[in-house]
């Protein structure tokens, strides 16, 4: 490689989902970028279930920066069409509360279902053919790529950085973004590991599977749940006291071609050491056989990976940013897959970080403090996420306090959602990128609404009262009716929702066009001074119209397959190969 050629505007280390996208995006915008990835593609990760707030997220990345690609990942069907149809569906959350020794109550469960389309469903990523298809995604765009290369150590002056790889030698680059995750080589380069300062104390046990029952197979019957989308055909969590399961299937739709289900317990450190007798998988099975309507799922089932046994999952970095580099949030801090929050941060990451690098390299401007609001965001949230985690994990006591709980998380995710959709809408109706840019202007900053007072204050005193408890200052009843008050005095729960009745169970209700369109009018002309202009403003237009292109395409895919099938049936010539997208340039 000539010497020339070993100098980039910014050097990424690490080149999974978060990596790549940020790859793809800077090179499409004319920055020089090199990713240096120490395996290959594929591999396998863990990290697989979205979020809308994720989703939504993607679909703003895709058109702010104008990498459509990503909005590839934005809903399922989409996912299917151009990534892998060895992901899975994602069309609600679930959960299931148990008691050790009794079978599953059919009265102590929760559900919030995703978006139907257009706007969704959610998916399952199969994260080996999801990292992969966007590791080609950024190749296509003019990253330089390098696989199986180890960094061994990055030397910062005043004007670059300088890295040392194992075997290919040294680059330079002016700006250094870590994409590795927990084992993220500039953390341990510059010593910013700390003792996590987080409530949250989990550990993790997963594999993946083959021949998991779908869980409405063993669970009670709908009329008597009443659930109002399949267990099966979303991320399932089993709760109990101090833990939960993950199930999250990959075959769970017609189309699927997958039949792995990704599989984990997190367990509260301090009720659940880890044993020093119990290999990863014994401890797995000793766990599922407590329950009996868990037994009944996995009955059949088979790991196909060994276990995987983690001590503490929480970690953290005393700085994001500093000199002339930045970590990614999974290489900075984490705190416990529970809300499937990885992504989501990630996403909100790239959003701010991006415009910033394009305009740093183009001002040749790399000043410390044009970074910082990524830091204190990045860092605020993981501080919500540790609230909102550790006060489940001690709500999963009680099935009761758990309903009320979970309804905190259900309110603060639709203001977040909402956030990302009303940019995503004023863009639509302008073609004005400028739009996004209230994405880091009050209240729309962050994720799950934390910027927006009402929402704040919501929050932080339902947390409060959940902690009372745990410290014995209040009693279980005492924190329930304390929660439903806060629910109520705040006024952000939707008219139309059930978020104020203990005995709805799915208290948003579902996500399909009438209810949506339901709460955008609740929005728009019926909810309190504080939600109304900022929330729910429009979008039944936009939905009508990506209803309607979402139909066609489904259609238009359908008829292509049969009139190319029938064709092949007697000719043996083509010109498909003349319908092949034209390469993208860079701006």
């Amino acid at each position: 490689m000539q010497e020339d050629q070993r100098e980039f505007d910014v050097a990424i280390v690490g080149g999974g989902i978060g990596g790549t996208m940020l790859g793809a995006i800077l090179a499409r915008h004319g920055v020089r970028t090199l990713l240096l990835e120490g395996s290959g593609h594929p591999r396998f990760a863990i990290g697989e279930s979205t979020v809308p707030e994720t989703t939504f997220g993607l679909r703003v990345l895709a058109r702010r920066y104008d990498v459509p690609e990503i909005e590839h990942l934005a809903t399922n069907g989409a996912v299917r069409r151009h990534v892998s149809s060895n992901c899975g569906v994602k069309r609600n959350f679930s959960y299931v509360y148990h008691r050790e020794g009794e079978p599953a109550r059919a009265d102590q469960c929760t559900q919030y279902p995703t978006w139907g389309p257009p706007l969704g469903p959610d998916s399952h990523f199969f994260r080996q053919d999801v990292d992969a298809y966007l590791f080609h995604v950024a190749v296509s765009y003019g990253v330089v790529a390098l696989t199986h290369t180890m960094v061994d150590d990055v030397k910062f002056e005043e004007d670059r950085a300088t890295l040392v790889t194992r075997d290919k030698g040294t680059f330079r680059a002016s700006y250094v973004v870590d994409a590795g995750g927990m084992r993220a080589m500039l953390p341990e380069r510059l010593g910013l590991r700390q003792e996590p300062p987080y409530r949250t104390r989990s550990r993790t046990v997963f594999t993946h599977m083959v021949d998991v029952r779908p869980f409405d197979t063993v669970a009670p019957p709908r009329e008597q749940h009443g659930m109002p989308s399949p267990f099966s055909q979303g991320t399932l969590h089993h709760l109990f006291e101090g833990g939960w399961f993950w199930v999250i299937p990959f075959d769970n739709h017609s189309a699927g071609t997958n039949g792995l289900c990704s599989v984990g317990i997190n367990l509260d450190l301090d009720r659940h050491p880890r044993p020093e007798n119990l290999s990863a998988e014994e401890e797995f099975w000793h766990h599922v056989r407590r329950f009996p309507t868990v037994q009944q799922q996995f009955e059949r089932a088979r790991a196909v990976r060994p276990y995987v046994s983690t001590d503490r999952t929480q970690f953290s970095s005393q700085q994001v940013v500093g000199d002339r580099w930045c970590l990614l949030p999974h290489a900075s801090d984490f705190i416990d897959p529970l809300f499937s929050s990885g992504l989501a941060v990630t996403v909100m990451s790239l959003n701010a970080l991006s415009h910033r690098l394009i305009d740093a390299v183009r001002r040749n401007d790399f000043d410390t403090a044009r970074f910082r609001y990524l830091e204190y965001w990045t860092k605020r949230m993981f501080r919500f996420y540790d609230d909102l985690v550790s006060c489940s994990y001690i709500s999963f006591d009680d099935f009761d306090l758990w309903n009320a709980w979970n309804r905190v998380w259900t309110l603060t995710t639709l203001y977040g959602t909402n956030a990302q959709n009303q940019v995503a809408v004023a863009y639509e109706k302008s073609g004005d990128r400028s739009c996004f840019d209230a994405l880091e202007l009050p209240p729309y900053r962050g994720l799950q609404g934390v910027d927006n007072p009402w929402v704040e204050r919501m929050f932080q005193q339902s947390r409060d009262a959940v902690l009372d408890y745990r410290k014995g200052e209040m009693t279980k009843e005492q924190a329930i009716a304390r929660i439903y008050e806060l629910l109520r005095e705040s006024e952000l729960a939707p008219a139309v929702w059930g978020t104020l009745d203990p005995e709805d169970r799915c208290p948003s209700g579902v996500f399909t066009l009438w209810p949506l369109m339901r709460l955008l009018l609740w929005g728009k002309y019926r909810s309190p001074r504080h939600v109304r202009g900022s929330y729910f403003t429009g979008g039944a237009r936009l939905i009508g119209k990506e209803a309607v292109e979402a139909y066609t395409t489904e259609l238009r895919g359908g008829a292509s397959r049969v009139h190319q099938t029938l064709r092949d049936m007697w000719v043996n010539w083509n010109r498909d190969w003349t319908r092949q997208p034209a390469p993208r340039t860079r701006k």
